[in-house]
């Protein structure tokens, strides 16, 4: 089986040699093409000088991470399975093999990897998607000890920093949807792959040692805002309010509070302006059914984990590195 690696990327120079550098010392024979995001801080040079058999897709702009990868896919020839790596990510050498063996079960058209966290690699940090009834996503077995693998049953899909899917079918269902810059393209691809028929399949090897939130910053307001609207978008798009009262009331009850929060200790109108306009455009597209069968998390249990965080946070002891997994599902 065929596989190729995508990373895309954007200044972040010395992560990508990391993550190139771990790529190359794997165990199964791979192909590697990285979409450069028009970084300015020596990534061209470095992929010329050190990387001279990789395949280099450079875009004139930061055009960000869903269109990157589809723009790397198509780069990709007739490889069988596709393989996303953040470029903040280094990968275990036997990340690739292990992959790629649960598509030997011809109903897995996407593949979940592992990502550790950088400041604490006996904790997890994603081993992929899980939903809420909500629709709302969260890692799964995120801040969970490594030793929980063992138990570990499979995600909805994977979280798009260590994600495998069958490139034929990635292409057939059109890749990420190119209205996210970046945040939820993988919750939404995960839909269409299950909606077509296709089930995940968690790789518990398969394992990466990540850097959470290098590209952006850490809790930044750009994050803050491309949540607000990949989850507006998402939500629209599939529309998961519906005409169901307590379903709406449960998705306010989740979200507006921390758009609040926002808005008045930060200042900032820019998540909730985020929020409205996606659903503006969530709502042009044409409509999908809302799988919300595929919840795995309670209402009650989405709320405590919110009020957890928003707990740590307030407290200061939410460190650092998890600070882009908190704005990940407080949006």
């Amino acid at each position: 089986m065929r596989a190729v690696v995508v990373i895309p990327t954007w200044n972040a120079c010395a992560l990508l040699a990391k993550a190139l550098t771990s790529i190359e010392a794997q165990t199964a024979p791979v192909d590697i093409v990285v979409v450069d995001n028009a970084s300015s801080d020596g990534t061209p040079e470095l992929l010329a000088a050190r990387f001279p058999d990789a395949t280099v897709v450079r875009n004139e702009e930061n055009i960000g991470f869903g269109r990157a990868v589809n723009r790397g896919v198509a780069a990709a020839g007739d490889a069988d399975v596709v393989i996303l790596v953040n470029n903040d990510a280094e990968c275990a050498p036997g990340f690739v093999a292990k992959m790629l063996a649960p598509f030997a079960d011809p109903a897995v058209g996407m593949v979940a990897g592992v990502l550790l966290q950088g400041a604490a690699p006996d904790l997890i940090d994603s081993a992929g998607i899980e939903l809420d009834t909500t629709l709302g996503s969260w890692d799964y077995l995120w801040n969970r000890p490594v030793s929980e693998l063992a138990t570990a049953v499979d995600p909805v899909g994977p979280c798009g920093g260590a994600a495998a899917y069958r490139l034929p079918a990635f292409r057939e269902l059109g890749g990420f949807d190119e209205a996210l810059f970046a945040y939820w393209e993988d919750v939404d691809l995960a839909l269409r792959f299950r909606e077509a028929g296709w089930r995940c399949a968690l790789a518990s090897g398969a394992q990466a040692l990540h850097k959470h939130g290098q590209t952006l910053g850490a809790a930044s307001p750009a994050a803050r805002r491309l949540e607000a609207f990949g989850r507006g978008y998402v939500l629209a798009k599939y529309r998961a309010d519906g005409r169901n009262p307590m379903r709406r009331l449960q998705i306010a009850a989740l979200d507006w509070p921390v758009l609040v929060v926002h808005l008045l200790l930060r200042r900032e109108a820019g998540p909730a302006r985020e929020r409205l306009r996606a659903r503006s455009i969530g709502l042009r597209a044409p409509g999908r059914r809302a799988p919300l069968e595929l919840a795995t998390v309670g209402f009650g249990t989405a709320l405590r984990r919110q009020a957890d965080l928003l707990r740590l946070r307030f407290a200061g002891a939410l460190p650092t590195h998890f600070q882009n997994e908190a704005e990940r599902r407080t949006p």
